[in-house]
Protein backbone atom coordinates (compact mmCIF):
# COMPACT_ATOMS: atom_id res chain seq x y z
CA UNK A 1 0.00 0.00 0.00
CA UNK A 2 1.36 3.40 -0.76
CA UNK A 3 2.12 5.42 1.57
CA UNK A 4 -0.10 8.72 2.84
CA UNK A 5 0.53 11.76 1.11
CA UNK A 6 2.55 14.51 3.50
CA UNK A 7 1.74 11.18 6.15
CA UNK A 8 -1.59 12.20 6.68
CA UNK A 9 -4.30 10.30 4.79
CA UNK A 10 -7.56 11.50 3.55
CA UNK A 11 -9.99 10.52 6.12
CA UNK A 12 -7.83 12.63 8.55
CA UNK A 13 -7.43 15.20 6.02
CA UNK A 14 -11.69 15.34 5.96
CA UNK A 15 -11.86 15.17 9.79
CA UNK A 16 -9.38 18.10 10.00
CA UNK A 17 -11.07 19.88 7.69
CA UNK A 18 -14.62 18.77 9.32
CA UNK A 19 -13.91 20.22 12.34
CA UNK A 20 -12.08 23.43 11.73
CA UNK A 21 -15.60 24.27 9.36
CA UNK A 22 -17.93 23.19 12.25
CA UNK A 23 -16.24 25.28 14.87
CA UNK A 24 -17.31 28.44 12.66
CA UNK A 25 -20.94 27.25 11.11
CA UNK A 26 -23.39 28.80 13.58
CA UNK A 27 -24.76 25.98 15.35
CA UNK A 28 -28.03 26.12 13.89
CA UNK A 29 -26.87 25.43 10.54
CA UNK A 30 -24.72 22.89 11.66
CA UNK A 31 -27.62 21.58 13.47
CA UNK A 32 -29.70 21.62 10.35
CA UNK A 33 -26.91 20.05 8.00
CA UNK A 34 -26.51 16.83 10.60
CA UNK A 35 -30.62 16.61 10.53
CA UNK A 36 -30.76 16.52 6.53
CA UNK A 37 -27.49 13.92 6.61
CA UNK A 38 -29.32 11.42 9.10
CA UNK A 39 -32.53 11.15 7.00
CA UNK A 40 -30.36 10.33 4.07
CA UNK A 41 -28.96 8.13 6.18
CA UNK A 42 -32.00 6.19 6.67
CA UNK A 43 -32.87 5.76 3.13
CA UNK A 44 -29.72 3.63 3.07
CA UNK A 45 -28.15 4.19 -0.55
CA UNK A 46 -25.53 1.67 0.19
CA UNK A 47 -28.06 -1.01 0.00
CA UNK A 48 -29.75 0.53 -3.12
CA UNK A 49 -27.13 0.85 -5.50
CA UNK A 50 -24.40 -1.48 -7.39
CA UNK A 51 -23.13 -4.37 -5.38
CA UNK A 52 -19.47 -6.30 -5.66
CA UNK A 53 -20.53 -8.44 -9.17
CA UNK A 54 -22.83 -5.90 -10.93
CA UNK A 55 -22.33 -4.95 -14.12
CA UNK A 56 -21.57 -1.22 -14.15
CA UNK A 57 -23.35 0.33 -16.87
CA UNK A 58 -22.42 2.23 -19.86
CA UNK A 59 -23.12 5.87 -20.12
CA UNK A 60 -22.63 9.06 -22.13
CA UNK A 61 -20.91 11.43 -20.41
CA UNK A 62 -19.22 15.10 -21.25
CA UNK A 63 -15.53 15.47 -20.97
CA UNK A 64 -13.78 18.97 -19.48
CA UNK A 65 -14.09 20.02 -23.67
CA UNK A 66 -17.87 19.26 -23.20
CA UNK A 67 -17.20 16.99 -25.92
CA UNK A 68 -19.79 13.30 -25.59
CA UNK A 69 -18.12 10.57 -24.57
CA UNK A 70 -18.93 6.84 -23.89
CA UNK A 71 -17.81 5.58 -20.74
CA UNK A 72 -17.77 1.99 -21.64
CA UNK A 73 -15.27 3.13 -24.73
CA UNK A 74 -13.14 5.20 -22.56
CA UNK A 75 -12.65 2.49 -19.73
CA UNK A 76 -11.67 0.27 -23.20
CA UNK A 77 -11.68 -3.09 -21.52
CA UNK A 78 -9.16 -2.09 -18.15
CA UNK A 79 -9.84 -1.57 -15.22
CA UNK A 80 -10.56 1.75 -13.55
CA UNK A 81 -11.84 3.31 -10.47
CA UNK A 82 -14.87 5.82 -10.89
CA UNK A 83 -15.76 7.90 -7.97
CA UNK A 84 -18.64 10.21 -7.88
CA UNK A 85 -18.72 13.91 -6.52
CA UNK A 86 -20.71 16.53 -5.70
CA UNK A 87 -18.50 19.89 -7.75
CA UNK A 88 -16.05 22.02 -7.19
CA UNK A 89 -17.85 24.08 -4.62
CA UNK A 90 -18.02 21.50 -2.21
CA UNK A 91 -15.01 21.53 -0.43
CA UNK A 92 -14.72 18.03 0.70
CA UNK A 93 -14.72 16.76 -2.82
CA UNK A 94 -11.74 18.81 -3.54
CA UNK A 95 -9.71 17.51 -1.16
CA UNK A 96 -10.23 14.26 -2.00
CA UNK A 97 -9.60 14.89 -5.86
CA UNK A 98 -6.44 16.70 -4.57
CA UNK A 99 -5.49 13.66 -2.86
CA UNK A 100 -5.71 11.39 -5.28
CA UNK A 101 -4.29 13.73 -7.90
CA UNK A 102 -1.23 13.52 -5.69
CA UNK A 103 -1.54 10.26 -5.63
CA UNK A 104 -1.60 9.00 -8.62
CA UNK A 105 0.99 11.37 -9.79
CA UNK A 106 3.50 8.66 -8.05
CA UNK A 107 5.41 6.25 -10.23
CA UNK A 108 4.09 3.36 -8.62
CA UNK A 109 0.61 4.34 -9.44
CA UNK A 110 0.90 5.69 -13.03
CA UNK A 111 -0.93 4.35 -15.47
CA UNK A 112 -3.81 3.72 -12.96
CA UNK A 113 -7.54 4.94 -14.68
CA UNK A 114 -9.66 7.21 -12.91
CA UNK A 115 -13.16 9.28 -13.37
CA UNK A 116 -14.45 11.73 -11.67
CA UNK A 117 -17.68 12.21 -12.29
CA UNK A 118 -20.28 15.05 -11.22
CA UNK A 119 -23.44 16.76 -12.81
CA UNK A 120 -21.63 20.23 -13.01
CA UNK A 121 -21.29 21.69 -16.25
CA UNK A 122 -18.25 21.67 -18.07
CA UNK A 123 -17.38 25.15 -18.17
CA UNK A 124 -17.77 25.36 -14.51
CA UNK A 125 -15.49 22.44 -13.89
CA UNK A 126 -13.00 24.34 -16.51
CA UNK A 127 -13.38 27.44 -15.09
CA UNK A 128 -12.34 26.23 -11.20
CA UNK A 129 -10.41 23.37 -12.49
CA UNK A 130 -6.82 22.79 -13.79
CA UNK A 131 -7.66 20.14 -15.63
CA UNK A 132 -4.28 19.52 -16.84
CA UNK A 133 -2.70 18.93 -13.75
CA UNK A 134 -4.97 16.13 -12.65
CA UNK A 135 -3.89 12.66 -12.98
CA UNK A 136 -7.41 11.55 -13.67
CA UNK A 137 -10.23 12.12 -15.86
CA UNK A 138 -13.13 15.09 -15.63
CA UNK A 139 -16.52 13.82 -16.48
CA UNK A 140 -20.01 15.67 -16.58
CA UNK A 141 -23.00 13.68 -15.90
CA UNK A 142 -25.90 15.56 -16.95
CA UNK A 143 -28.92 15.52 -15.19
CA UNK A 144 -27.18 13.21 -13.14
CA UNK A 145 -28.89 10.84 -15.63
CA UNK A 146 -25.22 7.40 -14.91
CA UNK A 147 -26.07 8.73 -11.20
CA UNK A 148 -29.80 8.12 -11.26
CA UNK A 149 -29.17 4.62 -13.21
CA UNK A 150 -27.28 4.00 -9.63
CA UNK A 151 -29.80 5.46 -7.06
CA UNK A 152 -27.22 7.98 -5.88
CA UNK A 153 -29.78 10.84 -6.37
CA UNK A 154 -31.74 12.67 -4.17
CA UNK A 155 -33.05 15.81 -3.60
CA UNK A 156 -31.86 18.58 -1.66
CA UNK A 157 -34.09 19.67 1.16
CA UNK A 158 -35.66 23.12 1.27
CA UNK A 159 -33.64 23.91 4.52
CA UNK A 160 -30.73 23.46 2.92
CA UNK A 161 -31.54 24.88 -0.05
CA UNK A 162 -31.46 28.05 1.89
CA UNK A 163 -28.53 27.45 3.75
CA UNK A 164 -26.53 26.78 0.27
CA UNK A 165 -27.45 30.39 -1.12
CA UNK A 166 -25.96 31.48 2.20
CA UNK A 167 -22.72 29.92 1.59
CA UNK A 168 -23.34 31.34 -2.07
CA UNK A 169 -23.69 27.91 -3.55
CA UNK A 170 -25.70 27.86 -6.54
CA UNK A 171 -26.67 23.96 -7.62
CA UNK A 172 -28.72 25.15 -10.40
CA UNK A 173 -26.08 27.55 -12.22
CA UNK A 174 -23.48 24.41 -11.56
CA UNK A 175 -25.83 21.86 -12.98
CA UNK A 176 -27.50 24.32 -15.43
CA UNK A 177 -30.95 22.59 -14.01
CA UNK A 178 -33.26 23.34 -11.43
CA UNK A 179 -33.87 20.02 -10.34
CA UNK A 180 -32.24 20.46 -7.01
CA UNK A 181 -30.44 17.15 -6.86
CA UNK A 182 -26.64 15.56 -5.84
CA UNK A 183 -25.39 12.50 -6.12
CA UNK A 184 -23.77 10.45 -2.97
CA UNK A 185 -20.39 10.75 -2.92
CA UNK A 186 -19.37 7.13 -3.86
CA UNK A 187 -16.95 5.24 -5.26
CA UNK A 188 -16.72 2.41 -7.44
CA UNK A 189 -13.58 0.20 -8.74
CA UNK A 190 -14.60 -1.90 -12.00
CA UNK A 191 -12.64 -4.93 -13.74
CA UNK A 192 -11.37 -5.22 -17.13
CA UNK A 193 -14.99 -6.74 -17.68
CA UNK A 194 -17.22 -3.87 -16.39
CA UNK A 195 -17.96 -5.63 -13.20
CA UNK A 196 -17.77 -4.00 -9.91
CA UNK A 197 -15.14 -5.04 -7.43
CA UNK A 198 -15.24 -2.70 -4.97
CA UNK A 199 -17.65 0.19 -3.55
CA UNK A 200 -18.00 2.67 -1.00
CA UNK A 201 -19.90 5.22 -0.10
CA UNK A 202 -21.71 7.31 2.66
CA UNK A 203 -24.55 9.26 3.17
CA UNK A 204 -22.12 11.57 5.48
CA UNK A 205 -20.50 13.95 2.28
CA UNK A 206 -17.59 14.65 4.76
CA UNK A 207 -16.52 11.07 4.47
CA UNK A 208 -14.67 9.33 2.06
CA UNK A 209 -12.91 5.83 1.17
CA UNK A 210 -9.79 6.19 1.98
CA UNK A 211 -7.87 6.56 -1.44
CA UNK A 212 -4.97 4.26 -0.39
CA UNK A 213 -6.94 1.47 0.19
CA UNK A 214 -9.01 2.40 -3.30
CA UNK A 215 -5.80 2.38 -4.73
CA UNK A 216 -4.78 -1.37 -3.06
CA UNK A 217 -7.98 -2.75 -3.82
CA UNK A 218 -7.25 -1.30 -7.45
CA UNK A 219 -3.92 -2.76 -7.80
CA UNK A 220 -5.59 -6.53 -7.33
CA UNK A 221 -6.99 -6.03 -10.99
CA UNK A 222 -3.76 -6.16 -12.44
Amino acid sequence: MSQSINNKNLKTILKEARDKRKSVTPSEIAAEMDKATNELKSFNFKEKTLQVGDAFPDATLLNHKGEEASLKEALDGKPAIISFYRGTWCPYCNLELAYYTKLLGREENKGIKMFAISPEKPDVTMEKTDTESLNFIICSDVDNKLAKKLNLVFGLPEKIQAIYEKFGIDVDSSQGNTEKELPIPATFIIDGKGKVTFVDLDEDYTTRPDADEVIAEYKKLI
